[in-house]
């Protein structure tokens, strides 16, 4: 093969919904219980976490990527936007879907947004471990949700070289840890993603930020490095009927990161 030939294959543009098929699969077989929906923004994650796509790179049209990898339309369109709510894409009339970089807050955003304190750049997650358990421990969750036993979510998130945690303590009569499949949790605003399984919508009540020291516990709880200052952001939220929602502690480096309300 020529020179020129050898050019133009390492040039060639990348077929992304042939990608996205492959890692449909990868998905599936690592859970077949899995959604649709789920393994597809899974997979639109992995893209932009490995650089697949970059940001400002145009995705194909909705109605391809359905048509392509047998998807409802519906499904591809859910997708695309619980990763709007994250603000790793933007989606524009006229102007398709991009891989967003440096977007303004979106009306999904709650509480605050985190800066890369390095280059000023939204933080960005790409990749987040969930665990779901039930706890009677009592802290101050306890007193915004009431008697426990409580429902927790905990989350390790990263993304630009840089860890969070979170932990989201729920009254564990509000939804039924057993039917809530891992993955759907993964990539996803959950604070949106509880109003569509309760079919209610919530309301902020109070968020304080104060900053601490990070404690053995916690830094091997969530991948952090102990001893190093860290933003301790306290967020609760109840629903339109006035019951309690969740009580929210995030763990974010402070020398990493800069608030943006």
């Amino acid at each position: 093969m020529s020179k020129t030939g050898i050019r133009e294959l390492e040039t060639a543009p990348l077929d992304l919904c042939d990608l996205l098929q492959r890692k449909l699969a990868e998905e599936h077989s690592r859970n077949p219980r899995e959604t649709k929906r789920s393994a597809l923004r899974l997979a639109l994650i992995s893209a932009i976490r490995d650089g697949v796509v970059r940001p400002g790179d145009r995705l194909p049209p909705e109605a391809e990527i359905a048509e392509r990898l047998s998807l409802a339309p519906g499904t591809v369109q859910s997708a695309l936007g619980q990763l709007q709510d994250l603000g790793l894409i933007v989606r524009r009339r006229g102007d398709g879907t991009r891989v967003a970089d440096g977007e303004p807050i979106g009306p999904n955003v709650w509480h605050f947004r985190f800066r890369v304190a390095a280059t000023g750049k939204h933080f960005r997650v790409t990749s987040t471990r969930v665990e779901v358990l039930r706890t009677n421990d009592t802290g101050v969750w306890s007193e915004h949700l009431g008697d426990g036993p409580y429902t927790v979510i905990r989350r390790r998130m990263s993304g630009d070289g840089i860890n969070v945690g979170a932990e989201m303590y729920l009254p564990a009569g509000l939804i039924n840890i057993d039917n809530i499949e891992l993955s759907e949790l993964e990539g996803v605003n959950v604070r949106t993603h509880l109003e569509a399984l309760l079919g209610k919508r919530a309301q902020r009540l109070r968020t304080t930020v104060t900053t601490m020291q990070l404690s053995l516990r916690d830094a091997a709880m969530f991948d952090l490095v102990p001893d190093t200052p860290v933003f301790f952001i306290q967020a609760r939220t109840r629903l339109s009927d006035e019951k309690p929602l969740y009580h929210q502690n995030i763990y974010a480096p402070s020398d990493l990161l800069a608030l943006e309300f």
